[in-house]
């Protein structure tokens, strides 16, 4: 540790890249499951529980909760969140079609924003993709300059006065 200087610190820029692949990952989980979801779900018809919309600043965003019974008698209750896009899908609807799968990722799947679901779930895979990469670049220039700057040390300043 005797060592040590300001510029290690700069290898803490890996943990941008490291959170965008994550949650590249985490995305690409949901888009599995919901896939895995409505392909292969039984089809039910749910009752809405509870819905509800927020706007703070300029961001909208929800939640609605799903009660359906399944053909096994098993009572299913679930809170899925939801972007405004797909709320004012639902906004009416007092029952809505699900898919349920209780093996996948993503258990329950509403039927009527699977489409509007897949297409966020993949903008924000590319987000995450196109961040990761971005900030694996800085990261991989910063961790370059702060092993120069360790090996070499920083560079002597010499001031100079220029007036008499």
């Amino acid at each position: 540790m005797n060592n040590f200087s300001k510029y290690h610190f700069l290898h803490l820029f890996w943990l941008l890249p490291i959170y965008f692949f994550s949650m590249l990952g985490y995305q690409a989980m949901v888009y599995s499951g919901i896939s895995q979801t409505y392909g292969q779900g039984a089809s039910y018809v749910a009752d809405v529980i509870d819905f509800d919309i927020k706007q703070i600043a300029a961001q909208s965003n929800g939640y609605v909760v799903l009660d359906f019974q399944t053909d096994e008698g098993e009572q299913i209750r679930e809170r899925l969140a939801l972007p405004v896009q797909m709320a004012q899908v639902l906004m009416d609807s007092e029952r809505i079609p699900v898919r349920y799968d209780p093996a996948s990722f993503r258990k329950v799947v509403i039927v009527s924003t699977f489409e509007l679901q897949q297409n966020v779930v993949r903008v924000n895979m590319a987000v995450s993709l196109i961040g990761g990469l971005a900030t694996a670049v800085v990261a991989w220039f910063a961790s370059k300059f702060a092993l120069r700057r360790i090996r070499e040390g920083e560079p002597e300043m010499q001031i100079e006065r220029m007036d008499r």
